[in-house]
């Protein structure tokens, strides 16, 4: 069955790129999908095609409105607008000159079905009446009290983003303490999102509170501290090959890292694991502290995931692995993936790929693909990035002009000297080369009876 709290549908007018443009977000049809996996959606295209500014729009939905949100920076004017549909309520959002408090500045406007559809929602807070789930939420994310405790609020869903930035760093702990900094604490602004000063200091608080119960002889309580940690740690052995161990150092009250045997500060790990290690564990310290409607295992919360090129830092055996793992971990999510990686494209079976439009021609409805296994990432390529080639430039260019030479030697029986010439130059690019190159003598000779060969 589709994940609860899904965002439906998006449409862009007048916003960055986009002229006018419109997804639906699809559940998986197929009847045998494991429920028991998050649903995905990947955003792949050229450079400036929109990715991120799709991203960008989702988040907004859940945002709180303030004038530097990252997608009212790709407001093209007063036209500018976004439609969406989100949990069976429709919205729009977006600039209005009517409603700007300065001549020649933009307003901005809210609107969502079931609430008042008419009014316009500044960011001021909400009437204590209003019933409508999204507007009450994006008005209890913006509280200024910074401790879910002080809240009369309990969370259905959230919503999340982060970026692939390897944003995670050693800072000093002065002493262990609680953390009262919200879990909504720039939580959709993707580059911002992973706090380190929080993030070491969740762990510390974890590993001191394990430590603490298992003296008390309550070895309960201790798996209940080290549970969350111990998810990360088994995703990243699924995704690395790692075995990591998180500490807690007493002589420096530093957070370290054991990977496999050695201890390493986060300012020297790898970058790719620092990504995956930074956005996994500020994820799960906020899924921590939300207090939500149903208590269950908190990475089984319904949530909405924004990634933008999580993958950047990864090797190619990492990105095949990294959204299975996180597809596993968060079952009751609504994933949202922009990549350029054929490898993450093709590592999930279950999952709806949009694949963008040059930049200007981004107008219509953009349709996705479902993924599947058994495609090649040959056809990956081809398909979803349209990348036919399968060399360097230059021998692709040392390719065209060989099979330009062959088309005019099996017309005509000319250039027979020039053809083996260029045949050797593609020989000489490397072994796979000259083995194409090869077959394709053998051929042309069988075809015209001329013998073709190259030193």
């Amino acid at each position: 069955m589709p994940q609860p709290y899904r965002v439906e549908a998006l449409a862009l007018h007048q916003v960055g790129v986009f002229d006018d443009v419109s997804i639906d977000f699809k559940p998986i049809a197929s009847a045998e999908r494991d429920a028991n996996k998050a649903e995905i959606h990947l955003f792949t295209g050229p450079n400036g095609c929109g990715k991120s500014t799709l991203l960008y729009a989702l988040a907004e939905i859940f945002d709180i409105n303030n004038s530097n949100s990252l997608i009212r920076r790709r407001f093209r004017g007063s036209d500018s607008y976004v439609d969406f549909l989100f949990d069976g309520k429709t919205g729009r959002y977006g600039a209005s000159l009517k409603h700007s408090k300065q001549k020649n500045r933009y307003g901005y406007f809210l609107r969502i079905s079931g609430y008042s559809s008419d009014t316009y929602f500044f960011g001021y807070g909400l009437r204590e009446t209003e019933q409508n789930e999204l507007p009450k939420y994006k008005q209890i994310i913006n509280n200024s009290q910074p401790n879910p405790r002080y809240w009369n609020f309990q969370f259905a869903y959230a919503a999340f983003a982060y970026s692939g930035q390897r944003t995670l760093r050693d800072t000093s702990l002065a002493t262990i303490q609680q953390i009262t900094n919200s879990p909504f604490e720039f939580a959709l602004s993707f580059d911002g999102s992973v706090r380190p000063q929080v993030l070491l200091q969740w762990i510390a608080n974890n590993r001191t509170q394990s430590a603490l119960a298992k003296a008390d002889g309550d070895n309960k309580a201790a798996q209940v501290y080290d549970q969350a940690l111990n998810r990360i740690t088994a995703l990243i052995r699924d995704i690395c090959d790692l075995e990591l161990e998180f500490r807690l150092e007493r002589s420096l009250l530093a957070v370290t890292v054991l990977v496999n045997g050695d201890t390493i500060y986060f300012d020297n790990l790898p970058d790719g694991l620092k990504s995956i290690i930074s956005w996994v564990a500020d994820l799960a310290l906020r899924l921590e502290a939300i207090p939500w409607q149903e208590q269950r295992d908190v990475f089984s919360q319904p949530i909405i995931l924004l990634l933008d090129e999580v993958d950047i830092h990864l090797h190619p055996k990492w990105q095949r692995r990294i959204l299975p793992a996180i597809q596993t971990l968060l079952p009751n999510a609504q994933i949202f993936v922009s990549t350029h990686s054929p490898f993450v494209v093709g590592s999930v079976e279950d999952a709806w790929v949009y694949r963008l439009p040059e930049p200007g021609q981004g107008n219509g409805i953009i349709e996705g693909v479902q993924s599947g296994a058994g495609k090649s990432y040959r056809l990956i390529l081809n398909e979803v990035f349209g990348i036919d080639d399968e060399f360097d430039i230059e021998t692709e260019a040392l390719f065209d002009e060989f099979y330009r030479l062959r088309d005019r030697f099996m017309k005509d029986q000319q250039g027979r000297e020039v053809l083996l010439e260029a045949a050797g130059k593609l020989a000489a690019r490397g072994e796979e080369a000259a083995l194409i190159v090869s077959r394709e003598l053998r051929q042309i000779a069988r075809v015209t009876g001329q013998e073709l060969s190259f030193a």
